[in-house]
Parts: C-alpha cells; sequence; structure tokens
C-alpha cells in the first residue's frame, strides 16, 4: 500500500496508456475558470462518430440531477426504497449514512465495443455513464461502480430516474440507491453504463464480456477527468471499484485491466458476484427453483452468440416456441418483468434436450470455451477485494463464489469474504453502505 501512486499520477498513466496503444487520449484540460459546480460545457466534438483512437474523448455532458443538501440526498435514496420496499422487503434499518448533497452527470463519451468474432479489432462505439460529485470540499475519492444485469436500455445509472414510463428517462434500478450512498459519503462516483445500454450505439448488451466491461469504466474514467477539471473538483490518491453482480464481473475485470497497464487500485468491493461464468451457467441450467434464471441463461446465449457465434441458429438451442421469441425479448427494448414473463420457470423448459445434455457434457462446447475465456476468478490481484456473499443467494450461489474466492487466493490475491444476509437484492442494499465504510477506512 505504500507504494501506491496519487490517483491523479494513476488516471494520467490510464491516459498515457490509451495514447500508447495507438488511442488518443481525452481532450486537453479546458480553463478552469468558472463555478465550483454547475454544468460544463461540452466538448467541441459532442456530434462526431468516435473513430479509432477515441476512447476515453469525452463528447458530451449534461447534469441530470441536482440534490443539494444531504437531506435531499437522503429522501432520493428513501424514494429508491419506499418505491421497491413491497417486491423487495428490505431491512426498516439499512444502515445508510448520506453526509453530503450531490450532482449527477450524464457523460457521452467514445469507447469500444466488444471484439466481435472474425473481427482483428474492436469496433469504436458511443457510450454513455454517471458521474456523480458530492458537494464536499478538498480532494475527493474516487468510486467506480459496475451495475448489475439490465435489460432495457434505459435501466442503466447514467438515469438518474427512480420511476418513470417506458422510454428514455424511465425508471432506472442500480443508479440512485448506488450514487445517493457513495456519492453522499462523499466518494465522486463512476458508473459506466455499458455497451448496449443506455444511449450506447450498440443494439444488444454484451452480456458478461469482461473486456468491453472494463474498457467502457477506463475510458469513462478518462473522460470525466475533463468533467471534474472544469467543476474545478480535486481526486484524490484513491480510486476504489464496486460490483453487484454481473457488475462484480465487472468490476473484477476492471481492476485486472488497470492492474496490467500499471494503474493502481486501491481496493474492489463486490456483492452477489459472478466470477466464473461458465460454472455460473452450467449451475443455472440445472436449477428448478428459481424463476429469473431463465433470463439470465438466455441473455448469456442470445449475447455470447452475437459476440462469438457459439451456434448456429436459435432453433438448435432453445425449446419452440422460445426460439422464435426470446430474439426479440433481448432488443433492449422491453421491462425486466415482462422479458421474464415471456420465458418458462427453468432452463429445463426454454432449452433443447439435446443442447442440454451437448453443453453440459462437453468442456469444449463453444459456448462453453467463450465463457471461459470470460472468467475473472485465475489472475493475480495486486488490490485487496472484499467479496460480500449471502448464502441464501438464490441466483449467484454461495458455493460457486467460494470456488472463485480459493482460486483468487491461491494465486497470492488479498481476498476478503464476509458474509451477508439475505436473498440476491437484499445483500447488495445490505453491502452497498458496508463497502462504502470499508472504502473510508483505507482512506
Amino acid at each position: 500500500m505504500s507504494l501506491r501512486r496519487s490517483l491523479s499520477a494513476s488516471v494520467a498513466g490510464l491516459a498515457l496508456w490509451v495514447a500508447g496503444a495507438g488511442m488518443a487520449p481525452a481532450a486537453p484540460l479546458a480553463d478552469s475558470s468558472g463555478p465550483t459546480r454547475g454544468a460544463p460545457a461540452a466538448s467541441d466534438h459532442s456530434n462526431g462518430p468516435c473513430r479509432h483512437g477515441d476512447r476515453g474523448r469525452l463528447l458530451d455532458v449534461d447534469r441530470v440531477a441536482s440534490h443539494p443538501t444531504a437531506a435531499d440526498a437522503r429522501a432520493y435514496f428513501d424514494s429508491w426504497v419506499d418505491f421497491y420496499q413491497d417486491f423487495y422487503n428490505f431491512p426498516a434499518e439499512l444502515g445508510v449514512d448520506i453526509d453530503y448533497g450531490f450532482d449527477s452527470y450524464k457523460v457521452t463519451y467514445c469507447t469500444v465495443d466488444a471484439r466481435l468474432d472474425g473481427r482483428r479489432r474492436a469496433t469504436p462505439i458511443v457510450a454513455t455513464g454517471n458521474l456523480s460529485v458530492p458537494r464536499r470540499s478538498g480532494r475527493l475519492d474516487t468510486v467506480t461502480y459496475l451495475h448489475g444485469t439490465s435489460v432495457s436500455f434505459y435501466d442503466a445509472p447514467s438515469n438518474p430516474n427512480v420511476f418513470g414510463e417506458f422510454e428514455p428517462r424511465g425508471e432506472s434500478f442500480d443508479g440512485p440507491p448506488a450514487s445517493a450512498v457513495f456519492a453522499g459519503a462523499g466518494f465522486i462516483f463512476v458508473a459506466p453504463d455499458y455497451p448496449g445500454l443506455g444511449d450506447s450505439t450498440v443494439p444488444r448488451h454484451r452480456y458478461f464480456d469482461a473486456q468491453s466491461e472494463a474498457r467502457s469504466a477506463a475510458d469513462l474514467l478518462v473522460a470525466s477527468r475533463l468533467v471534474l477539471h472544469r467543476l474545478r473538483v480535486k481526486q484524490s490518491k484513491d480510486l476504489f471499484t464496486f460490483g453487484f453482480s454481473q457488475g462484480g464481473h465487472a468490476a473484477l475485470a476492471l481492476q485486472r485491466l488497470l492492474e496490467r497497464r500499471h494503474v493502481d487500485v486501491t481496493a474492489t468491493a463486490s456483492v452477489g458476484g459472478v466470477y466464473d461464468v461458465e460454472r455460473w451457467f452450467l449451475s443455472m441450467l440445472d436449477d428448478k427453483t428459481t424463476a429469473t434464471l431463465p433470463l439470465y441463461v438466455s441473455y448469456l446465449l442470445l449475447a455470447y452468440d452475437d459476440m462469438y457465434d457459439v451456434y448456429g441458429s436459435p432453433s438448435e438451442v432453445f425449446r419452440p416456441p422460445y426460439a422464435d421469441t426470446a430474439p426479440g425479448l433481448f432488443d433492449m427494448q422491453h421491462y425486466f418483468d415482462d422479458v421474464l414473463a415471456g420465458l418458462p420457470p427453468t432452463s429445463r423448459e426454454l432449452l433443447r434436450r439435446s443442447y442440454l445434455d451437448a453443453v453440459r457434457k462437453n468442456p469444449a462446447d463453444p459456448m462453453r470455451v467463450r465463457l471461459r475465456q470470460n472468467a475473472v476468478d485465475r489472475w493475480h490481484p495486486e488490490a485487496p477485494i472484499r467479496i460480500y456473499h449471502s448464502p441464501d443467494d438464490e441466483e449467484v450461489f454461495y458455493d460457486d463464489a467460494l470456488v472463485s474466492v480459493n482460486r483468487l487466493r491461491r494465486r497470492g490475491g488479498d481476498i476478503t469474504l464476509r458474509t451477508v444476509s439475505g436473498d440476491h437484492m437484499n445483500s447488495w442494499i445490505q453491502a452497498l453502505p458496508r463497502a462504502a465504510a470499508y472504502f473510508a477506512s483505507l482512506d
């Protein structure tokens, strides 16, 4: 820990890596004169397409929400809890301390898509994300937040709406509570939407593709530097990452990417995370009780075929009528509940018996090979990782998480496991303030 460089040097190192890889860093820093808070002006390239060499280039920024006081930020968090309370039955006391108001910005920037099968390199794309800045003086630590599964383009951190109709400003699940917890605790909050979500130009989200998850986050960190400079906000030396569910996978992928590019991460935390995607996929095929799992199985199959061409046609994998209906459900234009309602209750009813038998028995099946390539539990992390997981998690199984914890430990990682209670969603809402307190303790 004593050898860790300052965050400003680390993020500058990230920008230099971007340039060294043949990709342009963020635009030159603007004149710092102007108000301490308020929406900064957009860059000169707000209408231009992203090209090779543009990773991390800021295209546009809009202030999309403002919570001037700690009481306002607390009310924002409480409104989210109230909206979902009847469905998830959250505990009465969540342990969330919100000490600061904050402002949220939608950042539009350039990144790259997944490297699709048969392509020599990844295609430049437009992406969006959330930058939330606490109304706090001094140098601020940064938390990069990686969100969980979303099937709707608007359900992304750049959208601050707690509830709404199906349209660009409809309800957002992860963004409101996470930004309130971390920005309300005084952290700069940086959260990519991922390719295929928000205003991304990708038609379907690249579900569980480690490279595009990590790159979208790293490039947002670069693009956010210019916004923070224009706001006259100073970053401290500390950079944290936090991920929930799919975001646990993305958080470890991001830490791995940054550390391989010699950019220091102070610590990572995750809750309900998937680290061995192949193991999770096979576990879901055998599950008979959790109704949400066929959604994740379908999403993985469709997204991996988009990226890697892992089967011939949906009719080879899905039973009728799902071979015809499942692809349309994942067009990023449906509510999560509507997608779920369009699928059967188990993977056995979703998939052809011939496919189930073949994919279970054959480790060389193209789907399994690609899932294995996207594992994030087979490397040596330099920064400590704290993993929160519930033994009662019905979507990402505790025993699978233990396998990944032990793999990372065997590779020399400083991995701490903290048990939390409740189902998948309840473990997440409990872990958010615990992670904020953990990060603050390392300051």
